[in-house]
C-alpha cells in the first residue's frame, strides 16, 4: 500500500494555528518573567524599544494608519477589532478577544493584568514617531488611543 501526500493545511487553518503560538509565546515570555522574579515592564519597554526603528516608515503616516498598524498586531495575536476611527491627528482602536482571564490563570498563573501588559510594548514605538499613546481596558475591550500634537 502506497502512502498518499499528506493534505496540506488551509490559509485558516494556518492562521488559527499562528495566532495560538504567538499568543502562548508572548504569555509563556510573561509568565516566566514573573516565576524568575524579573520585570514584565522592563522586558516589555525593551522589546518596543529593538521594534521602533521599523516602524519609521509610518511617521509620516496619518494617525489613523498607526493605529491600523497596531490593530494588526493584535489580530496576529487572536484579537478581535471592533472598531478603529480617526484621522491625520488622533486615532481610536477597540480591541477585544484579548484572551479569557480564567484559561491564563488556569494555564500559566497569569491574571487579566499581566496579560494586558503586552500593550505597554507600544509605548517606545509610538514615542519614537511622537505620537502619544495610552490605552485602558473596559471591561472586555482594550480602548488605544494615538494623538499627534499639531505642528
Amino acid at each position: 500500500m502506497t502512502q498518499g501526500a499528506e493534505p496540506q493545511p488551509t490559509t485558516e487553518e494556518l492562521l488559527a494555528q499562528a495566532q495560538g503560538n504567538a499568543t502562548a509565546f508572548v504569555l509563556t515570555t510573561i509568565a516566566y518573567l514573573k516565576e524568575h522574579g524579573l520585570s514584565v515592564d522592563d522586558y516589555l519597554e525593551y522589546f518596543g524599544r529593538q521594534f521602533a526603528p521599523g516602524w519609521e516608515e509610518l511617521g509620516a503616516q496619518p494617525v489613523v494608519d498607526v493605529a491600523r498598524t497596531v490593530a494588526n498586531n493584535a489580530v496576529s495575536v487572536g484579537c478581535s477589532v471592533g472598531s478603529i476611527s480617526g484621522d491625520e491627528t488622533r486615532a481610536e482602536v477597540l480591541v477585544t478577544g484579548w484572551l479569557d482571564a480564567d484559561t491564563i490563570s488556569e494555564t500559566l498563573g497569569l491574571e487579566q493584568d499581566d496579560s494586558d501588559a503586552v500593550w505597554n510594548s507600544f509605548y517606545p514605538i509610538m514615542e519614537r514617531l511622537s505620537i502619544n499613546y495610552s490605552w485602558r481596558r473596559e471591561d472586555t475591550t482594550v480602548r488605544v488611543i494615538f494623538e499627534r500634537d499639531r505642528d
